[in-house]
């Protein structure tokens, strides 16, 4: 009786200590007691519930990115992924596209009572969102540069879609890694992206000689408008000197007149006769017969 009563109390002890339980650093715990799940969730650390059987205890990485790839690893005769991977586009045109969709866990609660069958819907979600998305573009936008604004719009859409079902993620992207045309006219889709490159590169030439040009004509305008401003400031300057010295020699004439203008009639001549070839110097009491010259004139 006694070991059958030690057993009972081991086994007893035993039981207990099951509510005993731990999580991780990157973990969080959703507990169900008696089915009722408890709220909030449990964060790292120990933690002492109910016996097992009475409590259920689940770990989920809430952390943890997770990724659903839709459409094959490789494309043409090499594809290794058996997933349709053929969208159309909005001017009616095939393409072959890679999606990868990364999610994770924004809500535990949800997440756990689907987590069966979250990756299946989110593969199926991204296949209709990607094809929503690229059947209303053109499909030039979708080969060449508009991969990242749709990446956007597909996630915008498979985010809608993920809350209508209540699958208790968040998504983090749609990438559209990989986009090729079907095989039978992928030389002619080469030969248009070859050439909207081509485009794309003589619309840079232009644009950076047009700057080159205005940066140019911006500099000799600027030399012009300091060429003109540096003259206007030499004229002025000149005839600011000339009002000047006028009105000094003013001033100096309203004093003496006769010797200020005998003064000026010798400066005039110092200045003046220098410059000519031929001189005729007479006497101030003398006249001078004048008739010659004239006559000579004529």
């Amino acid at each position: 009786m006694k070991r059958l009563l030690a057993v009972l109390a081991l086994g007893s002890l035993l039981y207990g200590a099951s509510g005993w339980y731990s999580v991780g650093p990157d973990e969080l715990a959703v507990v169900r007691r008696f089915g009722r799940v408890l709220d909030p969730p449990q964060g790292p650390g120990a933690h002492l519930g109910l016996p097992w059987g009475l409590d259920r205890v689940d770990r989920i990485k809430p952390r943890e990115v997770k990724r659903v790839t839709v459409g094959p690893l490789r494309f043409g005769r090499d594809a290794i992924d058996s997933t349709p991977a053929q969208f159309l586009t909005g001017d009616r045109n095939l393409v072959n596209i890679r999606a990868t969709a990364q999610y994770a866990i924004s809500d535990p609660t949800q997440f756990l009572f689907q987590s069966d069958s979250v990756a299946q819907l989110v593969h199926r979600l991204t296949e209709t969102a990607t094809a929503d998305v690229l059947c209303g573009q053109p499909v030039d936008r979708v080969l060449t540069r508009g991969k990242l604004e749709l990446g956007i719009l597909a996630r915008d859409q498979l985010q809608s879609a993920v809350d209508e079902y209540q699958l208790g993620i968040i998504v983090r992207s749609v990438d559209f890694g990989a986009a090729e045309p079907p095989l039978e006219v992928a030389a002619a889709f080469n030969d248009v992206i070859t050439a909207l490159r081509e485009k794309q590169q003589s619309i840079h030439d232009a644009n950076s000689y047009a700057r080159r040009a205005f940066s140019q004509g911006q500099a000799g305008a600027q030399r012009l408008r300091d060429e003109s401003s540096a003259h206007q400031s030499r004229v002025v300057r000149r005839a600011e000197g000339e009002a000047e010295s006028f009105e000094r020699l003013l001033a100096e004439y309203e004093r003496a007149p006769d010797l200020t203008a005998r003064r000026l009639y010798l400066e005039t001549m110092a200045a003046t006769l220098p410059r000519l070839r031929s001189k005729l110097i007479v006497a101030t009491e003398r006249g001078v017969d004048l008739s010659i010259v004239r006559e000579a004139d004529k």
